[in-house]
């Protein structure tokens, strides 16, 4: 069976995401291969630093459709961000590199190749910058997306919040009737079109 590609954001290059995907890659074998959108340099910085030993497969993006994938290698696509110390202090520096990373991975779901994509955390203070309430409006920015909804998803049991990112404070006041219907029915059509049945939805 042909698996598609999980496209996978580095985010913030001084942050512990690629310490999680090591020990991920160690403990945990994946159908789907991985393609990793991060800096070559920064990758094997870390890796030299947290001990973690694995070959390594720089992947042109453009070839990406004609190249059989597997896990038993790092799949990278190489973004250029030149840093030569490991885990710096998070600031704004990384922003450009960030959104090269974003850019990259949703000029691969738009050519087909996948519908899969996960991001490493970024920080909302340096990259966001209060533009957005975090990534899900960032993405549905990027994609143009009408309507976006978080939906927490598992097999048996999936969770939706009305709001994202909100504080507390702001929350009541950002809760209305027509977000509660758009949100239903995108799930519904979520579940039908990409799982195949109409799920039951509860709403708190």
């Amino acid at each position: 069976m042909n698996y598609k590609p999980i496209i996978i954001v580095h985010g913030e290059p001084n942050g512990i995401f690629l310490e999680i995907f090591f020990k991920s890659l160690r403990y945990k074998k994946y159908k789907n291969p991985l393609v990793l959108i991060c800096s070559y340099k920064i990758l094997k910085f870390q890796m030299k630093k947290l001990r973690f030993k694995m070959d390594i497969k720089i992947i042109n993006p453009s070839l990406l459709n004609e190249i059989r994938l597997d896990n038993k290698t790092i799949n990278i696509i190489d973004i250029n961000y030149n840093q030569n110390i490991n885990f710096r202090k998070i600031n704004r520096k990384s922003n450009d590199y960030i959104n090269n990373c974003f850019e990259m991975s949703l000029k691969i779901l738009k050519s087909g190749i996948t519908n899969k994509l996960i991001n490493g955390p970024i920080s909302k203070n340096s990259f966001l910058n209060k533009k957005f309430l975090g990534i899900t409006e960032y993405l549905a920015e990027k994609t143009k997306a009408n309507q976006n909804v978080m939906l927490i998803y598992n097999k048996k049991l999936s969770v939706c919040p009305i709001t994202t990112h909100l504080p507390l404070k702001f929350v009541t006041k950002n809760i209305t009737k027509k977000k509660i219907i758009e949100k239903v029915c995108l799930i519904n059509s979520f579940y039908k079109i990409n799982i195949g049945f109409k799920p039951n939805i509860a709403i708190l």
